[in-house]
């Protein structure tokens, strides 16, 4: 009879409690793992949508003055305003752009910069 095979309760128990708070750490790991590249994703599309914006405004001359509108869709969750003031420089003006977007209850933006020359 003292030549038993095999797990103690107690052995099975902290084996169990050990593999549960193991699981438990991987699901927080991969849970903010798949939030930063959700995160990513917005501040991603946000840059090329502005730099599109920043890049149409630099192409000719522009007036000077403020403008804000709404991206079309599929990108309408992001709205932009789009600032021009005269640069140091009389054959410049400098172009500001920021990207607003709503994201988990709070407002994120992005700000692109660019000059135009004559």
């Amino acid at each position: 009879m003292g030549d038993r095979r095999g797990f103690t309760l107690l052995e099975v128990l902290v084996s169990l409690a050990i593999l549960s708070i193991t699981l438990l750490l991987a699901y927080q790991v991969l849970s903010g793992a798949i939030g930063a590249e959700d995160r990513s994703e917005r501040w991603t599309v946000a840059s090329c949508i502005g730099e599109s914006l920043v890049r149409e405004s630099t192409a000719v001359w522009p007036e000077t003055g403020e403008s804000s509108g709404k991206f079309a869709a599929p990108m309408d969750s992001y709205s932009w305003k789009r600032s021009i003031v005269p640069a140091a420089h009389p054959d410049a003006r400098e172009v500001h752009v920021t990207v607003t977007w709503s994201a988990e209850g709070r407002e994120e933006q992005v700000t692109l910069a660019g000059v135009a020359v004559k």
